[in-house]
């Protein structure tokens, strides 16, 4: 039993040393929910003052009538549809600018090829007295005259058209107001 008291000091003495939380503690944490608790109690509970309710009613109305249009039901399908006519236009717009940019980029290549120089002969010098190849490609007789160039649209131009079409928006948008 000796060795048993002597093993319960070293192993005392091996641990670590810690405080325990003292009774203060305890009630500074039990005085903070308390105090939590009564503030709840006191702004949930009490009468509701009839004067603040009924201004809360007056600016729910008020509210209300500002998110509600002033438009008749006819007056919103012309809205629709001068809506959905500008839609369809800037649509048109943005699709023939694709459709002039896929033209632009079929036509680069045949223009390169137009302005490349010839190929020398494959004789060598001996057949350098040769005729050379007509320049340009030859156009067949069926082709009907060229498209005339349509002007192209620059960045600055497309910005200023669908800023335009903003402002046109906008000024539809007070209007109806």
């Amino acid at each position: 039993m000796a060795q048993d008291s002597e093993n319960r000091v070293s192993s005392a003495g091996d641990a670590i040393p810690m405080k325990k939380t003292g009774v203060t503690t305890y009630v500074a944490i039990a005085v903070g929910v308390l105090a939590i608790g009564a503030v709840v109690v006191v702004t949930t509970g009490g009468k509701s003052d009839p004067e603040a309710e009924r201004k809360a009613m007056e600016i729910k109305a008020q509210a209300s009538k500002k998110e509600a249009p002033g438009m008749t039901a006819e007056q919103q399908r012309e809205h629709l549809k001068m809506t959905q006519r500008a839609f369809e236009r800037a649509q048109a717009e943005a699709d023939a600018k694709k459709a002039e940019a896929e033209r632009q980029k079929a036509a680069a290549p045949e223009a390169e090829a137009a302005n490349a120089p010839a190929a020398p002969p494959a004789g060598g010098p001996a057949h350098a007295s040769a005729p050379a190849p007509a320049a340009g490609p030859a156009q067949p007789a069926e082709d009907p005259a060229p498209e005339p160039a349509k002007p192209k649209v620059t960045q600055k131009a497309a910005k200023k058209q669908l800023d335009s079409l903003d402002s046109m928006g906008s000024d539809i948008a007070t209007a109806l107001e």
